[in-house]
């Protein structure tokens, strides 16, 4: 049995310093590892025995991170991956693909606000610079009857690496901070500036609900208003992403009629001149 990780000595964490500038409303508590296999992994161990919402785990690198659909989700040194718990009692189950898209605003209003690169998001869950995925996000929730015991949000971000640091399967379909900026990024200044905005934006989902965050990621998303193309596992639909649903499925006009899409992956999208 291999021993328990040791987190960082938090005096000497610049991620905990940076953490330590933050309101603290929601998220109290930072542990960071130099590497985890998941940091969803870890986190859902310790809810599943009562752990309070407001833990963060964070790993410098991930040896088994896991993406949507159990992909694996490539974790080398250089990138920043992290996992939040939340226990958002107010939300119904159905309600839970709402936080994967509001983690995606925040994440990309922070890479357009503090690092001026213009961020888009791809639905459900993928951030982008230029078409190319630079974050992802993966969110597991567990259940009690229909009501939501814990949400763990999975964030990781491709910051400071270069393209050869990514399996050849990969190239031309990803990219980085570093390979956009033309420099390393500062994480742990990254960090700080994501869990406030984090915060933020989990508060105004949990307390206003679905329209307070709808016009911000239709801003954002270049999915709505494409024509695109969606495996559903066993079939894919193609057609017009009109718009969204207030559990935040995705609504889809196809040659057979109007679809909702509630889990999917977008294969291919292209701007429509169709009107909305």
């Amino acid at each position: 049995m291999a021993e328990p990780p040791i987190p960082f000595e938090p005096r000497h964490d610049p991620f905990q310093h940076a953490f330590n500038n933050t309101s603290k409303l929601v998220f109290k508590r930072l542990l960071h590892f130099s590497s985890l296999p998941s940091t969803n992994e870890y986190v859902k161990a310790l809810a599943t025995v009562g752990e309070p919402e407001g833990l963060i785990v964070l790993a410098d690198e991930q040896t088994a991170g896991i993406g949507r659909l159990d992909r694996s989700w490539h974790s080398p040194p250089g990138g920043l991956y992290f996992s939040l718990l939340v226990r958002p009692m107010t939300f119904a189950a159905n309600e839970t693909p709402l936080i994967t898209l509001t983690t995606g605003i925040a994440v990309a209003k922070v890479f357009q606000s503090a690092l001026g690169l213009e961020a888009a998001l791809k639905w459900p869950n993928d951030v982008l610079l230029n078409n190319l995925k630079v974050a992802g996000i993966l969110v597991e929730s567990a259940f009690i009857g229909n009501d939501i015991d814990y949400s763990v949000i999975g964030i990781g971000i491709n910051a400071n690496m270069a393209l050869a640091d990514f399996p050849q399967t990969l190239q031309g379909k990803v990219t980085t901070l570093q390979m956009k900026l033309h420099r390393r990024v500062d994480l742990a200044r990254l960090f700080g500036y994501l869990i406030g905005q984090l915060e933020f934006w989990y508060l105004r989902l949990r307390d206003k609900g679905f329209k307070a965050i709808e016009p911000h990621y239709r801003r954002l998303c270049t999915t709505l208003g494409s024509q695109v193309s969606i495996n559903l596992g066993d079939s894919q639909i193609s057609g017009l992403a009109k718009g969204l649903e207030p559990d935040g499925s995705l609504i889809v006009q196809t040659p057979k009629g109007r679809q909702i899409v509630r889990s999917g992956d977008v294969v291919s999208s292209k701007p429509s001149n169709a009107e909305e």
